[in-house]
């Protein structure tokens, strides 16, 4: 490697990426740093509080600024480039994980103000800068400006300097040029050349703000104030480059999650394995706050559902009936004999696994409700279903017009363990006539149950549950439309056939119409190994489950 010329600018490192040789030219003396007080670390970083956090911005800049903000609690050194110059991109955060410095971008959606209060609070003496060979021009050749400035980033104009060096010259810090090259890092990320780690350890040193380089850099960061047993999942995308950079050199260990899929085999393993002190998630594919903390305990739990993951579609789900006093282990095996008999569909036309299915009634249905006598006596029933990989539908018949949710309560301690769903017939109600009618239910009803559903899956850490609703025609549920999907509960609708080929046509038809979005059909009518009960099946849209009357 060429010998450096260092350039001190301003008390920040300037780095061209995409070069082979050291470049720059002479600078005077750097002024003294040594005034501050010597007991300030050179970076330290937030204890995360939280177990769970997502930080899902889709600009660049404002994600990297966010990242920033979020762990790093002081930092003497940044590293810096433009956002709109995404050549730059691989050797910020190259330079970045080598120098164990915040990644951050100027312009993109981050005002000029908001970048350099961020200078100002992590501490920061020095910087480097890093150009890529697609740098915005500066003056045009007619000696006007070119305003090529990012909406919101505060800057109306741009210099022939770029807006990374700008913003380090406005900030006051020192400014170091050198130009290095990358290669493929640790899980493909960019890495520093070797050959160029002593030199940008030499200059930071120069700066006042030394990193430790060679063979002994693990140890002797080791007790830097990093962070500790903190699980980065990201789902790459373009603009994360700086994010990434600055979460790996605080210390997190970065996982590629593809499509923000924590329900996916491999990424529960991980998070299993792991059992990280705090999750970070990165991307805006890993949905709401909440949703992410879910997923992430389900993954930590490691419950998988027969499918093989922790989803439950796609798939077909093919149930036979259960009760209390049937023996497990031929009940498990029914449901397999009539699960294969299915094998060869295509899984409600999306390609999942034909899973057996258990629909195992609880209770009787009178005035008494479900009592824990009747949870103790299909214990044995659900146990045995899920030993096999079979999936569980407790059947519950209502009692009466008690709220459907207050009656489903009964059953937390069957629907706290994985696997393990609810059926309902909303048909079998008789009301009071004043708060409820016989053979209905409303929509806010159910969605209570739904709710209830849900929060006991994010409570446990469980994958998604699912509540079949039997209906033998379409106005059993009053105001169907207002039904709200969630992504703990899978909502299926199974029309329940009650008759000859002509009835459970129309059936399927009128209790098919006009379905939520995010609401699923089942089809229950004559389950096979009955002959002819294949036929009976309809195909248009192909059912997620298809369930004994």
């Amino acid at each position: 490697m060429p010998l450096r010329n260092v350039r001190f600018v301003l008390p920040v490192l300037l780095v061209s990426s995409g070069v082979a040789a050291l470049a720059g030219c002479g600078s005077p003396p750097a002024p003294d740093v040594q005034d501050d007080p010597a007991s300030a670390p050179a970076i330290s970083v937030h204890e995360l509080e939280e177990h769970t956090v997502l930080l899902d911005s889709t600009d660049p800049a404002e994600l990297a600024l966010t990242v920033s903000q979020t762990v790093y609690e002081r930092a003497e050194t940044v590293v810096l480039a433009d956002a709109a110059d995404e050549s730059s991109w691989p050797g910020l955060a190259a330079v970045a994980v080598a120098a164990r410095a915040p990644a951050l971008l100027a312009r993109g959606g981050v005002a000029d103000g908001g970048l350099g209060d961020e200078l100002e609070r992590l501490g920061v003496r020095s910087a480097v800068v890093v150009e890529g060979t697609d740098a915005p021009a500066g003056d045009g050749a007619d000696g006007s400006a070119d305003d090529g400035a990012a909406p919101g980033s505060g800057q109306g104009e741009t210099s022939d300097e770029g807006a990374a060096l700008q913003a380090a010259e406005a900030a006051g810090v020192q400014v170091v040029s050198v130009e290095p090259e990358t290669v493929e890092g640790e899980h493909g990320y960019p890495a520093l050349d070797p050959r160029d780690l002593d030199d940008l350890a030499a200059d930071l040193e120069e700066a006042g703000t030394p990193v430790p380089t060679g063979d002994g850099r693990e140890d002797a960061t080791a007790d830097a104030g990093l962070l500790r047993e903190v699980l980065a999942v990201v789902d790459p995308r373009p603009g994360q480059t700086a994010a990434i950079a600055s979460l790996r050199a605080a210390g997190a260990v970065a996982v590629e999650v593809p499509d923000g899929d924590l329900g996916a085999p491999a990424a529960v393993r991980t998070l299993d394995e792991a059992q990280a002190l705090a999750v970070v998630g990165l991307g805006p594919t890993f949905g709401t706050p909440e949703e992410f903390a879910w997923r992430v305990a389900a993954a930590e739990r490691a419950a998988l559902l027969p499918t093989g993951t922790q989803h439950l579609l796609p798939g077909r789900y093919v149930t036979t009936a259960a009760d209390r006093w049937d023996d497990p282990q031929a009940a498990v095996e029914q449901a397999r004999t009539a699960a294969a008999a299915y094998e060869d569909d295509d899984a409600g036309g999306e390609g999942g696994p034909v899973v057996p299915a258990l629909e195992v009634t609880v209770g009787t249905g009178t005035g008494a409700g479900v009592s824990d006598d009747d949870v103790d006596a299909v214990r044995p029933l659900v146990a045995a279903a899920q030993d096999a990989g079979a999936y569980v539908l407790l059947d519950l018949p209502v009692a009466g017009p008690e709220p459907l949710v207050e009656q489903v309560a009964a059953l937390d301690p069957l629907l706290q363990r994985p696997g393990v769903g609810l059926a309902v017939h909303p048909e079998q109600r008789l009301g009071d006539g004043v708060a409820t009618t016989s053979h209905e239910m409303s929509a806010a009803e159910l969605q209570g149950v739904v709710d209830h559903l849900a929060a006991l899956v994010a409570g446990e850490g469980l994958p998604p549950a699912m509540l079949v609703v039997h209906q033998t025609r379409p106005e059993s549920v009053s105001e169907r439309e207002e039904l709200r999907p969630v992504p703990q509960v899978e909502v299926v609708l199974a029309a329940d056939r009650t008759g000859g080929a002509t009835t459970g046509e129309w059936v399927w038809d009128h209790v098919s119409a006009d379905v939520p979005d995010g609401v699923h059909l089942g089809w229950s009518g004559l389950a096979a190994p009955y002959p002819g009960a294949g036929e009976t099946v309809p195909e248009d849209p192909a059912p997620v489950l298809v369930a004994a009357s």
